[in-house]
């Protein structure tokens, strides 16, 4: 009898350790890492330090609210240093060490074309803020924050056709980046559309400082229109060296989406005055969680949020939306289902709804800004 008490009691035992043991991986199983991979130094720094910034904001807001309930979600920032191959070493390691379940980054569409095949191979859920469409055929687990060149560009081009009405256009782009590119193709093809004449198409490297030689061209066209696509602070470099070498204060400057970055005011100051420019955000704030978003970011990092706060911040509340609509446990494949399926989002970007369509292109609405007194504002 007593050795039939010790069997059942040990029976017990065991029942009681497997239950807890299966409470435990229940509990693991709802455990939820966001990988972060962004530059936060180097070329792309404009983009990925304010999208960390604002992700770690969103994110701290999130868990403040108790937004994912029984969700363990934990967040992972890693600096790529703008480098593609760093990008594709981290998003590994996350990927397979670390047990992320879905990678926020990279940054530029370069790095988001190599990173992208990675993330399929892993079965992975990728979010980058490339610009490029082409990022996309990789496969379903690749996502995207930002609107295409078409989307931007082209209503860009119909301001400075139908408002600016210059007679022509010189373009200066980095070549190394297809985003970039692709960009200015958009743009130029738009603005010669409506009769403005291309003077001159010339394109750089991401790493030139020095535009001496181009300065002097882009005088000696005559345009009454310059366009710079490439980084903030490359672009503010060429607009201060063509007024250096003699280009006209009328001049119309025309930027990407990168002028809406505090480093193209700081480098350029006065002299980029009247830039115009597509932007995902609206400085001021295009619904109330956009005001709320503005005041927040200005109090814990002491300066107002630019275009790609914006995006950083909206992007953590894509992320975390698709965490939680994957229901109880969520898996990469899980939260891929979710994330493709976002539709009519709130979030502080754009028009304020964020969606993705039948094959993930993103739509929000992205608005035209001009540079006036120092200041972003809609013209």
């Amino acid at each position: 009898m007593r050795q039939q008490f010790k069997r059942l009691l040990a029976k017990a035992s065991l029942v009681s350790v497997l239950s807890v043991a299966g409470l435990g991986l229940a509990h693991a199983q709802q455990e939820v890492k966001i990988g972060v991979v962004l530059s936060n130094t180097g070329t792309f720094a404009f983009v990925g330090a304010p999208v960390i910034n604002a992700v770690k904001l969103a994110y701290e807001e999130l868990m403040a609210a108790n937004y994912f309930g029984n969700t363990k979600v934990t967040l992972m920032v890693e600096d790529n240093r703008s480098d593609r191959q760093e990008a594709l070493t981290l998003i590994n390691r996350m990927a397979t060490r670390d047990r992320a379940s879905i990678i926020i980054g990279p940054v530029s569409s370069g790095e988001a074309m190599a990173a992208a095949p990675v993330a399929v191979d892993l079965k992975i859920p990728l979010f980058t803020t490339a610009t490029t469409p082409d990022v996309l055929k990789a496969g379903p687990w690749v996502f995207k924050s930002t609107e295409t060149a078409e989307q931007f560009m082209t209503p860009l081009g119909q301001y400075v056709v139908q408002r600016a009405k210059p007679k022509s256009c010189f373009y200066v782009f980095i070549r190394d980046n297809d985003g970039y590119v692709r960009q200015k193709n958009v743009l130029r093809d738009t603005i010669a559309a409506g009769g403005i004449s291309t003077v001159g198409d010339e394109s750089i490297l991401a790493a030139d400082s020095d535009f001496t030689a181009l300065a002097t061209k882009i005088v000696q066209s005559k345009a009454d229109c310059l366009y710079v696509g490439t980084p903030p602070e490359q672009g503010a470099n060429i607009v201060l060296q063509a007024r250096q070498a003699g280009m006209p204060a009328a001049t119309l400057l025309v930027g990407n989406t990168g002028m809406g970055s505090d480093r193209y005011l700081k480098a350029g100051g006065k002299a980029v005055e009247g830039t115009v420019f597509p932007a995902e955000f609206v400085p001021t704030g295009v619904n109330e969680m956009g005001r709320k978003f503005i005041a927040a970011y200005t109090k814990k990092y002491n300066v107002a949020p630019d275009s790609w706060a914006g995006v950083g911040y909206s992007m953590m509340l894509i992320t975390a939306n698709a965490i939680k609509a994957a229901g109880p446990n969520p898996t990469r494949e899980s939260i891929r289902d979710a994330m493709a399926k976002t539709r009519n989002l709130p979030v502080v970007i754009g028009q304020g709804s964020f969606s993705l369509d039948a094959d993930r292109i993103p739509s929000f609405g992205a608005a035209v800004l001009t540079i006036r007194d120092g200041k972003w504002v809609q013209p």
